[in-house]
């Protein structure tokens, strides 16, 4: 089996920085679609309602001071898939200081390191900067049975961990973009929490 290249569809969250307790993973948690959109509140297409999904989310921003963190998270309804192309897009205008951590290994294949994003495939101006990752399971075991959720039944496992440093100590709101070139063959890609 061999990775499928669908086409680009732009992801993009607006990431505010909150706290407040993480909402349970279940198949009723809404989601937000299509092939170009943004997270945003007022969406309620339920997960319930995709069938062959992949999906690339995140929760809030947590800072420690001037110090954020965010976990790029991964879910689909099957576990045995061929893999995912990702990319993340930041503005450096932004954030700066930025570290990868707690990068899932498991048939990792690509890994592009912090380089500016010179071609903008986000199609946002405001990010300058991209980091590319590319899983590929050729046994079509990706990303496997061992991250399925037993109460929800859903393949769950954190991609990458980031960490950044505000600039200016700003207290904006910061834009990361997700981009994929590719995805397993049938399968919808979406975004959301």
């Amino acid at each position: 089996m061999k990775i499928s290249s669908l086409f680009l569809i732009l992801l993009s969250i607006n990431l505010v920085a909150c706290l407040g307790e993480e909402a349970p993973e279940t198949p009723e948690t809404p989601v937000y679609d299509g092939v170009v959109g943004s997270a945003v509140e007022g969406c309620d297409k339920q997960l319930a309602s995709h069938s062959n999904f992949q999906q690339v989310y995140n929760d809030c921003i947590l800072w420690d001071g001037n110090k954020g963190t965010l976990v790029i998270k991964y879910r689909s309804n099957d576990a045995t898939l061929t893999g995912l192309g990702l990319s993340i897009h930041y503005s450096s205008a932004q954030l700066n200081n930025l570290t990868i951590n707690d990068l899932l290994e498991t048939d990792l294949l690509a890994r592009g390191g912090n380089e500016r994003d010179n071609s903008d495939n986000d199609s946002d101006s405001s990010t300058d900067m991209v980091i590319s990752y590319g899983w590929a399971a050729l046994n079509g075991n990706w990303p496997g049975e061992d991250t399925v959720n037993n109460g929800s039944g859903l393949a769950q496992i954190d991609l990458v961990t980031l960490e950044f440093t505000r600039v200016d100590n700003s207290t904006e709101d910061y834009i990361i973009n997700y981009t994929s070139s590719s995805n397993a063959a049938g399968f919808e890609l979406i975004v959301g929490k």
